[in-house]
């Protein structure tokens, strides 16, 4: 009988995935897997499980969050495991699963896919030849949003408690000096954020980036200009849409395979990055793409 591990995060999200745990367990075990739930009790604890997991399974299974997706994939990552990855959304934004084609609620069309379909190669961000990514690498403003929105005010609103803390902080908007050096060119440029993207989306934007590919060995570069901040709302309006990556007058657009980024201001304080939601290496910081890095299960609806 193939092995599965099944590693979830209980306190991610509305914390409802427990409920669902023996419908993933009673199909995963009719599609022929011996099932070996994981549940994560304190920071660290998947990271360290990984470590000392033996490498003989066939599929690992992550429900919870980006956050959650991100730890287990860099414990995989280190240790050169080459096992397939199945996620189950069950965190607040879900944004790689969305780009999967899984959404949120949804345990048993997720469960399904694993246990159905061929897992598919996709492309990984590696910054500082340390850190792996599996959908978005950001800084500047706005990007520690999801660090300082409540828990509680997370778990009750979801993707709007992103929207309301953005919100709360544009009137303190300031132009940031960049300076973005590709395999191509040289930019310096004065930005507000900026979003290194492997998927088309994150927090909640789904159409921030509508021509990534995860199989293109390519990620792209979006950044929102620093102009009036008057400017700002339609600009945010036309990133629902996907409208924005033609504003070359307010967004800076790039795609490359190498990407190195660096703050030219030495008294700026948010100099941290975030990847996949989690705080990230400061800057500067160099970021590559590895091309088909790992296999991951696409909802048959996506490909």
């Amino acid at each position: 009988m193939k092995k599965l591990k099944l590693i979830y995060n209980p306190f991610s999200g509305n914390k409802s995935f427990k409920f669902d745990l023996d419908v993933c367990i009673g199909i995963f075990q009719e599609g022929g897997y011996e099932v070996h739930p994981f549940r994560s009790m304190a920071q660290g604890d998947i990271a360290k499980h990984i470590a000392k997991m033996a490498d003989d399974y066939d599929v690992i299974v992550a429900s919870g969050g980006d956050g959650t997706v991100n730890i287990v994939l860099n414990a995989l990552m280190s240790r050169n495991m080459n096992i397939p990855l199945g996620i189950i959304p069950s965190g607040t934004a879900n944004d790689f699963a969305t780009y999967l084609g899984f959404k949120s609620g949804q345990v048993e069309e997720s469960c399904r896919a694993i246990v159905s379909t061929k897992p598919v190669p996709i492309d990984l961000g590696l910054v500082n030849n340390e850190t792996y990514f599996i959908n978005v690498c950001a800084g500047g403003l706005l990007t520690n949003v999801s660090q300082t929105v409540d828990k509680d005010v997370k778990n009750a609103l979801g993707n709007l408690s992103y929207y309301l803390k953005g919100v709360e902080q544009i009137p303190s908007f300031h132009k940031i000096p960049f300076r973005i050096t590709t395999s191509k060119e040289v930019v310096e440029e004065y930005l507000y954020l900026y979003m290194i993207m492997n998927s088309a989306g994150t927090g909640g934007f789904t159409k921030l980036s509508p021509q990534a590919s995860i199989q293109d060995g390519m990620f792209e570069f979006l950044a929102i200009r620093a102009k009036p901040l008057i400017e700002l709302p339609p600009v945010f309006l036309k990133m629902l849409t996907g409208e924005h990556i033609n504003d070359k007058k307010n967004i800076l657009y790039i795609r490359d395979n190498y990407f190195k980024i660096e703050c030219l201001q030495d008294d700026f304080k948010i100099m941290e990055s975030t990847v996949d939601g989690e705080m990230g290496p400061k800057m500067p910081f160099e970021l590559k793409v590895i091309p088909k890095a790992i296999r991951v299960f696409v909802n048959p609806s996506r490909m």
